[in-house]
C-alpha cells in the first residue's frame, strides 16, 4: 500500500483529479456491469415467462373448451337401443359383407373379434360405421398382412364409451 501512497503523492494535483474521475467511472461501470444489468435481466425474463405462462394457460382453457364440445357431439353408447354390443357387430359386419372368425365377450360393453382375410378397405369403412352410427369404438387393434395385397388378418377389441 506504501507504493500505491507513494505514486499517488508523486502525481500532479491535475492528474490526480482525472485519476479519482476515472476511478469513479470505473466502479460505476462495474456496478452498472455486476449488479444493476443482471437484476433488469433477471426482471425482463420473469416478466416473458409469466406472459408465456399466461398464453399458455390462455390456450389450454380454449382447447379444453373445445374438448369438452368434441365429447358432446359423439355418438352415445350404442344407438340403437335394445342390442347388444354383440348383437350390433354381427348384424354391422354381416351388412359389410365381413365375416367374423371369432368373437368373446369381456362385460357388457366390450367384445374381442378376430377376422382372417378381411378387404382392408372394407375394414376401415366398417369401423367407421360402427363408431359414428353405432357409438362402439376401437380400443386395440392388430393388423397382420396376408400373402394377398390389400387383405389382412385383424384382431381387434371394440367397447362402447
Amino acid at each position: 500500500m506504501n507504493a500505491l501512497q507513494q505514486w499517488w503523492l508523486s502525481l500532479v494535483k491535475r492528474e490526480q483529479i482525472v485519476v479519482a474521475i476515472l476511478a469513479i467511472v470505473m466502479i460505476l461501470l462495474m456496478f452498472q456491469m455486476m449488479i444493476w444489468k443482471p437484476l433488469h435481466q433477471g426482471r425482463d425474463n420473469a416478466a416473458n415467462s409469466v406472459e408465456k405462462q399466461a398464453e399458455l394457460l390462455q390456450w389450454m382453457k380454449q382447447r379444453a373448451a373445445l374438448a369438452t364440445q368434441l365429447k358432446h357431439q359423439l355418438p352415445s353408447r350404442a344407438k340403437v337401443k335394445g342390442k347388444s354390443i354383440s348383437q350390433i357387430i354381427n348384424t354391422t359386419a354381416s351388412r359389410a359383407k365381413i365375416e367374423i372368425n371369432r368373437f368373446q365377450t369381456s362385460g357388457d360393453n366390450s367384445v374381442q373379434v378376430w377376422l382372417d382375410n378381411v378387404d382392408f378397405s372394407k375394414l376401415l369403412l366398417w369401423l367407421e360405421t360402427i363408431q359414428k352410427k353405432q357409438g362402439i369404438v376401437v380400443e386395440s387393434l392388430s393388423v397382420s398382412e396376408t400373402a394377398k395385397p390389400g387383405i389382412v388378418s385383424v384382431r381387434m377389441t371394440l367397447t362402447t364409451s
